[in-house]
């Protein structure tokens, strides 16, 4: 008897080689989806900090210069992400912002012991939508800051 040596692959080999590749595909397709949206949210959680801080300074300068506008504020809308630098410089908040946050703020009094100076709690919270899988806004995420500032009389 002569033995038939056949060159190639079967159809059952094929098969499974390709639904081998198909699942390493998906799970690096995953994986870059996953890392995509981690790097999204700590953009995000970045430039709400910038935005949080650049608002607590504008209200240190008015606790120093004893012009406070509002001791407390409750979910004022700012924009934390801008399409373009031109929706920016221009303040278009309403369609020219990626990314809405919610700033809230309250500024007290603090007793002093002191006759020529005057301590003030400044909190500052911003609140924002961070990204999901699959690209979608859902998780609350909030950022605070708590300052304390002292005036001279």
């Amino acid at each position: 008897m002569v033995k038939k040596y056949r060159l190639g692959f079967t159809l059952v080999e094929l098969v499974i080689a390709s639904l081998i590749v198909v699942s390493i595909t998906g799970a690096i397709m995953y994986g870059i989806v996953t890392t995509d949206n981690s790097l999204r949210n700590v953009e995000l959680r970045e430039r709400a900090f910038v935005a949080l801080s650049n608002r607590m300074e504008e209200l240190k300068a008015q606790v120093a210069l004893n012009r406070i506008q509002s001791p407390s504020a409750a979910n004022q809308r700012t924009c934390i992400e801008y399409k373009t630098i031109s929706d920016m410089i221009n303040g278009r908040e309403g369609s020219g912002c990626e990314t809405i946050g919610y700033f809230s703020h309250s500024i007290r009094n603090r007793k002093s012991e002191s006759l020529n100076t005057q301590l003030y709690d400044i909190e500052a919270s911003i609140k924002f939508k961070m990204v999901s899988r699959f690209g979608r806004f859902n998780k609350d995420t909030t950022v605070k800051l708590n300052v304390t500032q002292l005036v001279l009389n």
